[in-house]
């Protein structure tokens, strides 16, 4: 990816203190907003020094943001079949961490946004249900997200 050193350092410090927050959040609702930084930080940054890649990265958290808000909404109009896993924020902070390490190489961000993106899946009805039966397995000690 190509950017100056000057946004490469806003991104990282973005997610130092995005990382900071959520993990200090009280709540998922806070947390999620936290989350909301990075996102927020790349929109910005793309009417500066726009890159393809930079764009593609922005969609993916904005579009894992919209999904993760829609199942909370869901949740509070009484929908209660679906529900988040009791590891869901321990596990998108931990893949928040993954991203900031990997951001700089496209290979490795991709390969966490696609964490990412399965981790969201898992609070929607079919992902949920997928992640009953076993098949998406993100939140297992000991299997691995599948490459």
């Amino acid at each position: 990816m190509k950017l100056s050193k000057e946004y490469k350092a806003k991104i990282e410090s973005e997610f130092d203190f995005v990382i900071h927050k959520m993990t200090k959040s009280e709540n998922a609702d806070q947390m999620l907003y936290y989350f909301t930084g990075i996102q927020t930080l790349l929109n910005r940054i793309m009417n500066f020094e726009y890159s393809d890649e930079l764009l593609f990265t922005f969609f993916i958290l904005e579009r894992v943001y919209k999904d993760i808000v829609k199942q909370f909404g869901s949740l509070n109009h009484g929908n209660k079949v679906v529900t988040f896993h009791d590891d869901f924020g321990a596990k998108l902070i931990e893949y928040t961490k993954e991203l900031k390490q990997g951001f700089f190489n496209t290979k490795t961000r991709i390969e966490i946004l696609k964490k990412i993106v399965v981790l969201s899946y898992t609070c929607n009805g079919n992902g949920h249900y997928l992640s009953e039966k076993g098949v998406i397995e993100i939140f297992s000690n000991t299997k691995k997200l599948e490459k």
